[in-house]
């Protein structure tokens, strides 16, 4: 009895049966054999998101850029050529804003208060797709950013994106050129579209020469050409 007490304990424990090692053996081969089947589908896996990532990397414009955040953190921290592709983009999308900005002016010199130039530059819903520029939302809340709860107050426009990429390391941004010009800028666009609620055409030419004014000040200061009849904006 005692005898068979030990074998079965010996059994279990697996300790000088050959039987067991054998065992062992298959089962450490299996286990090697699923663990490699796993590791392969799971680099498989790895690999072909990595490949997907890169086709919509490379096949979405700017889309990723529009509201992509806000203030003086929006370079922080990164290189060189990086900054300068980010301040590239940014500019590319103030282009498209003051060709939308041409448009409304010819609108407004044709005495027109209404209609699709008014309808894209001061629509504030978000777009299905973005445009050619990348902008989900129109010209003007590109430019200035969305409204927050506070007053003249917004967030996530490409203008103070723009401005802030000029804002030197450790300096508080408010003392940027182009801050202070785009922070101008933006509270004047609220005169040229309550002049055309009110239809009155006359103070949306006043106003929008203002803005006008003010928006080559900035384009200056984040260097693009100041001139708003430069061929660079023509629609």
């Amino acid at each position: 009895m005692q005898q068979q007490q030990h074998v079965s304990s010996t059994f279990f424990r697996g300790q000088n049966n050959d039987d067991c090692n054998d065992d062992n053996d298959d089962v450490n081969t299996a286990t090697t054999r699923t663990i490699s089947r796993r590791d392969l589908l799971s680099r498989a896996a790895t690999t072909a998101t990595i490949a997907a990532a890169a086709v919509v990397s490379a096949t979405t414009p700017f889309s990723a850029f529009a509201f992509d955040g806000s203030g003086a953190s929006v370079s922080s921290g990164l290189a060189p050529a990086t900054k300068s592709e980010k301040k590239k983009k940014f500019k590319q999308r103030i282009i498209a804003d003051v060709k939308d900005f041409i448009v409304l002016g010819q609108a407004i010199d044709k005495g027109e208060t209404k209609g699709p130039a008014w309808a894209n530059f001061f629509i504030t819903f978000q777009r299905r797709e973005p445009d050619e520029a990348g902008r989900t939302y129109a010209a003007l809340v590109d430019l200035r950013g969305v409204p927050t709860k506070k007053s003249n107050e917004f967030e996530g426009g490409d203008g103070l994106l723009l401005a802030n990429t000029f804002t030197k390391p450790g300096k508080p941004p408010d003392n940027t050129p182009a801050v202070k010009s785009f922070v101008e800028l933006s509270k004047t666009f609220d005169a040229i579209e309550a002049a055309g609620k009110a239809d009155d055409i006359s103070k949306a030419n006043k106003a929008f020469l203002t803005t006008s004014q003010l928006l080559s000040q900035y384009l200056s200061d984040v260097e693009l050409p100041g001139d708003i009849k430069d061929p660079i904006y023509q629609p």
